[in-house]
């Protein structure tokens, strides 16, 4: 029995990732497992996280990255229990450092990264979702942040929800906790797409494979520029573009993209 309990408050959590190379470039997907546990977010799955961000951030062929829950339940259903449970003030803190510098990881991934949603994404994994480029999710999802119910508030890419729902929105979802259906996700603009049941993967695919027909430079740059818009002003952000735009012609992206469409006007 006490070995029974013992296995119960042990950390599972493990992440995984596949690289899927094709001709326009690799495409990661990146499961998280925590078997029994509704895939929830403990310090080893973070580890995990960390490392594969880590080394896909050295990858120059990587197109897009895909995050994904293992099963059919559960993107991710939170952080895991008994560790915060056990956590005191400095823990407490470091703890949410970790969590911070994963999602992190994700916004500062040179690519994007679809959330690939089904089922709970609860708590932490809201704020990973959040934290994603794309959220395409089914018509299973429910999400929310319950963190005011056990006591805590809802803290580090939680502050990034203002900006996809609205402040009116986000302090309904963090200041009571409540959970949500994937259409109301829809409405209030926390999902990107949704879908029904048994389509996500082929929407998951039309998504890929519509960045993967963009300019592999290009996408990296408007990722990479859009991330620098949330700290300016829009005078700021205009004025960055305009580098940007300047650096896009340091390469022969444009004109080689631009080629096939030269082609066409000069055969009308």
């Amino acid at each position: 029995m006490a070995e029974k309990e013992e296995n119960r408050l042990q950390d599972m959590g493990s992440a995984t990732c596949q690289i899927d190379a094709r001709s326009a470039g690799e495409v990661a997907m990146i499961t998280m497992l925590h078997p029994g546990k509704m895939n929830a977010m403990g310090s080893a799955m973070l580890a995990d996280l960390m490392q594969i961000f880590a080394d896909l951030e050295n990858r120059e062929n990587l197109r897009v990255v895909v995050l994904t829950g293992a099963g059919d339940k559960t993107f991710v259903g939170g952080a895991f229990v008994p560790e915060l449970h056990a956590l005191n003030s400095e823990t407490g803190k470091a703890f949410i450092t970790r969590l911070h510098l994963m999602h992190k990881a994700v916004r500062d991934c040179p690519v994007p990264v679809i959330a690939r949603l089904r089922g709970y994404c609860i708590g932490a994994g809201t704020e990973l979702a959040t934290s994603c480029d794309f959220r395409v999710a089914d018509k299973s999802v429910i999400f929310g942040m319950p963190e005011v119910k056990v006591g805590m508030p809802s803290v580090i890419e939680a502050a990034l929800l203002p900006m996809l729902v609205g402040w009116g929105k986000a302090r309904e979802m963090m200041m009571t906790g409540g959970n949500y259906s994937a259409e109301e996700g829809q409405t209030m603009g926390f999902l990107d797409t949704v879908v029904e049941a048994g389509e996500l993967d082929d929407m998951i695919e039309t998504r890929i494979n519509q960045i993967l027909a963009a300019g592999p430079l290009a996408v990296r740059a408007q990722k990479s520029l859009m991330r620098a818009w949330e700290e300016m002003t829009p005078a700021e952000g205009i004025a960055l573009g305009i580098d940007y735009m300047g650096k896009a012609y340091e390469t022969d992206e444009p004109q080689r993209m631009m080629a096939p469409l030269l082609d066409k006007e000069k055969s009308k």
